[in-house]
């Protein structure tokens, strides 16, 4: 598809982009201030860069073999499955620090020490998926197969409950390590509060859905043609459902890491700050990994549920501080 076809569909995609930041705004009693927004697109947007171009990147690092998707669906290989995520995990802050260099460089040297630290939070994280991975193939529990086929990626297939959630699991992990990193790069030095910090980690999650769904739309046009009912249904699904689970799941990693870092980095209590940061990034991965786990298994009525309970749950956070 060429680039001038390209333009309804960004165009499109980026009117409830616009929406949401308005909505969020108007929560946060301020106006929509274009330069913090659209640096939040732009950081968003970058932060699909290491999701969408994972493979390739190991590719080009000589590290193809320590694709992780394979190892997920294998057992006997622990270690090499932990070696992996951490390899993965690694990649992508490393992606996020290089890319961010040409952008927010002012802001590394700020931010470099709170980057560091968030970065081992988030590496244990993979230690105990990998604990998880090890124990729960060793219960025969989940392991009958779905009716649906499951999701298939690379050429392997998560036809099981237990390896879907094994699936989506490292999908959360990559996806929420990749915004939550991008926020830090382009918007810790102007954090004085929890809720503008949720307000940032917002517009990243808007970014994120920005590019995501321009890819989405694109691929489906390619197949059936821009008119057809299958952009209009996926724009629909994106617009509203997909775009509020980013959302949410950026605002929890978010809420819990401003808490922390306005509550305790001053006063260098490290082990609060590590429960407090680590909380979050659970919270958040556990969320997501279940809205796509239900979707995958049919059922649908989870997009209700979150859309409403995700409102709320954000509004409530502006109108509390």
């Amino acid at each position: 598809m060429e680039f001038l076809s390209l333009i309804p569909i960004i165009i499109i995609t980026f009117l409830p982009i616009l929406i949401w930041g308005y909505i969020f705004s108007y929560l946060d009693n301020s106006p929509l201030g274009a330069r913090r927004f659209g640096l939040g697109i732009i950081a968003g947007a970058l932060s699909v860069i290491p999701v969408l171009f994972m493979s390739d990147i190991m590719v080009f690092g000589n590290l193809g073999s320590w694709n992780i998707f394979p190892l997920l669906a294998s057992s006997g290989n622990e270690m090499g499955l932990l070696f992996s995520l951490l390899v993965t995990i690694g990649l992508i802050v490393t992606s996020i620090l290089v890319f961010s260099l040409g952008i927010f460089s002012l802001h590394i040297v700020q931010i470099w020490r709170t980057f560091m630290r968030n970065t081992l939070i988030v590496l244990s994280i993979g230690v105990f998926f990998s604990l998880f991975h090890f124990l729960l193939l060793k219960l025969h529990i989940f392991d009958g197969a779905l009716a649906n086929g499951g999701v298939t990626i690379a050429w392997v297939v998560f036809g099981t409950l237990k390896l879907v959630l094994f699936y989506y699991i490292i999908i959360a992990i990559i996806e929420e390590t990749s915004k939550h990193f991008c926020v830090l790069t382009s918007s810790l030095p102007f954090i004085d509060s929890v809720k503008k910090w949720v307000l940032f980690s917002v517009f990243i999650a808007l970014g994120f859905g920005f590019i995501e769904n321009i890819l989405y739309l694109k691929n489906i046009a390619e197949q059936s043609g821009f008119w057809s009912s299958g952009v209009l249904t996926t724009w629909i699904f994106r617009s509203i459902f997909s775009l509020m689970t980013h959302i949410i799941s950026s605002v929890i990693v978010g809420l819990y890491f401003s808490r922390a870092y306005i509550a305790y980095a001053p006063l260098k209590k490290v082990l609060p700050y590590i429960k407090t940061v680590l909380y979050g990034f659970a919270f958040s991965i556990l969320v997501h990994a279940i809205f796509d786990i239900s979707l995958t298994i049919g059922f649908t009525g989870i997009i209700f549920i979150y859309f409403f309970a995700g409102y709320l749950g954000i509004s409530r956070i502006f109108y509390e501080e």
